[in-house]
């Protein structure tokens, strides 16, 4: 019993330490991105940042050329180094290297034959064509050297090096955000933006490439070896993930080209700046739900079914700990927080971010099932639910926009991303998991309903009584807020195996900076 105990306690502080190390990397590349914003739309204006998002949002439709490639090799990269199947790893990432390889040139390609024909498609001034063109050949460039990337990245999730991951994550971002700084003070504007994202995307696979060989021991990272048996392989898992991923697209980046296709360039940057600000808590959360898939993996290869549930309790109850202190204090405060980040002309439109963080917490809801589903190879249902979901959102998102404008367009993420979670994803991955309903709400739902409450009435408390109005009083209150919120989860929701686990971090923590900070007497006489 004590052995069992103590693998689970490793399990779960491997995957504690690793979501800790992506928060602190999370929290560096949203600081910086918060300074940015308001930077980047006070030198390019805001149509030429409406044109900059909007062609981000059509690239970002380009990384479903990556085909759930890179989910495939952290998988099988996790699975084959827990039963010490180097040569097999070895091949299977020589094999999506090729791959890869091929798909950024046709990306590059595909980049330049639509750059001239984009502007024609949108709302787009006539005489920003030119522009909108050469951003859209530019990022082809930059999805095709990100594709190629994302190679050794999924090899150390793999790994479970998510410290290294995030250092590289940071130096990526501080090195992109001087760049930016210097493109933009050298008028380099929307353009100079898109040049800076492909050079930083350069230097940093040199680190990562780097470090995958330093810790991946006797796997071997590079081009020879392939074997085209390992494309069904991927194919094999890639598949539905690639349905997953096209319906992820649909949801998350469908709306600003709805509004550039329907509306105006113009409406593209508050939709964006509304949108930005709603994911926040679901890019907080993210950081917990990657270690979750190769962990799953690993338990799913060891048949270890007990800790699979445990698993998914877990995750899904911190999953949602996570996200709902920051959704619920960025919804109440929207308005002031919008006003002191971007200006007043963007406050009228905080009502987006209510509706976008419900969709934002739906889909949420839905990662540790996907992650674990994937990890158990049993995730091609969800593909079809997925892909159905998306559609449905762009069905509505083009129905509703001539009537209720930016608004229809949140609410048609909104409705589908409901009716999935509800109906679909969560009552199948607790069935194939063995959960019942009674376990799922004592376990996972209930220990955060307390919390959220009384946050929410202590948060517009303070706001109508405080009435904050500069960034500073705003972050004070939403920390008054947050302090509430985790003194009663960690009070009345958390296991006692958490109160543990995080309590000994703190402990740690404390006595490294204690010694740290202790002078260091010389012995030299």
């Amino acid at each position: 019993m004590d052995l069992e105990a103590n693998k689970t306690q490793s399990i779960f502080r491997q995957a504690l330490i690793n979501t800790l190390s992506n928060y602190g990397g999370k929290t560096v590349i949203l600081g910086v991105w918060f300074f940015l914003t308001p930077y980047i739309l006070s030198q390019i204006g805001p149509r030429d940042y409406g044109m900059w998002i909007l062609v981000g949002s059509l690239v970002t439709y380009g990384s479903l050329l990556d085909f759930g490639i890179a989910n495939a090799v952290t998988k099988y990269v996790a699975e084959y180094q827990a039963k010490g199947e180097f040569g097999q790893a070895s091949s299977l990432i020589a094999t999506a290297l090729w791959v890869y390889t091929i798909i950024g040139l046709a990306a590059i390609l595909l980049g330049a034959i639509l750059a001239p024909i984009m502007p024609y498609l949108f709302n787009v001034p006539v005489d920003q064509h030119g522009t909108f063109s050469w951003l859209v050949f530019l990022s082809g460039i930059g999805l095709g050297v990100s594709l190629l990337g994302a190679a050794p990245i999924a090899v150390l999730k793999g790994l479970h090096r998510f410290d290294v991951i995030n250092m590289i994550s940071i130096c990526g971002m501080v090195l992109l955000a001087g760049f930016t700084v210097l493109a933009l003070h050298w008028g380099g504007g929307a353009l100079g933006l898109a040049a800076v994202s492909i050079l930083v995307n350069l230097v940093m696979m040199i680190p990562a490439v780097w470090l995958v060989r330093r810790y991946g021991g006797k796997i071997r990272f590079g081009w020879s070896g392939a074997n085209r048996s390992y494309i069904r392989t991927v194919a094999g898992y890639s598949s539905a993930l690639f349905l997953i991923n096209m319906s992820g697209q649909l949801k998350a980046k469908t709306d600003e080209i709805v509004v550039g296709a329907f509306l105006t360039v113009g409406f593209v940057t508050p939709y964006s700046i509304a949108h930005r600000l709603s994911d926040i808590p679901q890019m907080i959360t993210d950081q917990f739900m990657k270690v979750i898939m190769p962990l799953a993996s690993k338990l799913h290869s060891e048949n270890d079914r007990g800790r699979l549930r445990q698993l998914y309790i877990t995750s899904t109850r911190l999953t949602l700990a996570s996200f709902l202190p920051l959704g619920i204090g960025i919804t109440i405060l929207a308005k002031p927080f919008l006003t002191a980040w971007v200006g007043k002309i963007y406050a009228p439109y905080s009502g987006l971010v209510l509706i976008l963080i419900c969709a934002s917490l739906f889909d949420t809801l839905m990662w540790p099932a996907n992650a674990i589903m994937q990890g158990m190879a049993r995730h091609r249902l969800l593909a079809f639910w997925a892909i159905a979901s998306g559609v449905l959102n762009l069905a509505i998102s083009i129905a509703l926009v001539r009537s209720l404008g930016l608004a229809g367009v949140a609410l048609g993420t909104l409705i589908p991303t409901t009716l999935e979670c509800l109906f679909f994803v969560i009552p199948y991955s607790m069935r194939v998991i063995g959960i019942d309903l009674r376990t799922a709400l004592k376990e996972i739902y209930l220990p955060v309903i307390a919390p959220s409450i009384l946050m929410g009435i202590v948060l517009i408390g303070l706001r109508y009584l405080v009435n904050p109005v500069t960034l500073i009083s705003i972050l004070a209150v939403g920390s008054i807020g947050l302090l509430v919120y985790i003194m009663t989860f960690f009070s009345t929701g958390a296991s006692s195996q958490e109160r543990n686990l995080f309590l000994d971090m703190l402990r740690n923590t404390l006595q490294s900076i204690r010694l740290f900070l202790q002078p260091r007497h010389s012995d030299a006489k």
